[in-house]
């Protein structure tokens, strides 16, 4: 019985010290990049929330769903259902793997396209006008 209220209690605890240090971050880096906002377009625009968001969240709260159920399994029964652990661990952890494979390809083919493929280009210099001739013109 101490074991369980143990585990409860060591569960509550790193829940909500990683919703502080979540918190901190986030609150530190909304102040350092208040000064970098970009277009007010861009800032004005409400953000609508992407398939992957949706299904990132999705998997949180299975896997939260799980995690409670398994616990449940194991109060009534002492023995711990590790091969479905691991499968459904497993199978998030490959959906988000591929969904992380899926963004940074994404990111790639925007930032060829916006360049051109080339990496940054600098803007093309213009000729100078008056450019005296040289000292050898017309010999």
């Amino acid at each position: 019985m101490k074991t369980m209220f143990l585990a409860i209690a060591s569960m509550a605890l790193g829940t909500v010290l990683g919703f502080l240090v979540c918190g901190a971050t986030a609150r530190r880096l909304r102040r350092n990049t208040h000064s970098q906002r970009t277009a007010p377009k861009a800032r004005d625009a409400p953000k609508k929330m992407g398939v992957m968001d949706k299904v990132l969240v999705l998997e949180g709260v299975i896997l939260v769903a799980y995690t409670v159920a398994a616990l449940a399994v194991f109060w009534h029964t002492g023995g711990e259902p590790s091969t479905l652990t691991a499968c459904v661990f497993g199978v998030c952890g490959l959906e988000n793997g591929v969904m992380g494979w899926i963004k940074t390809n994404k990111d790639k083919a925007a930032e060829a396209a916006r360049t051109s493929g080339s990496g940054h280009q600098a803007t093309p210099e213009e000729p100078p006008t008056d450019r005296p001739e040289p000292p050898d013109v017309g010999i």
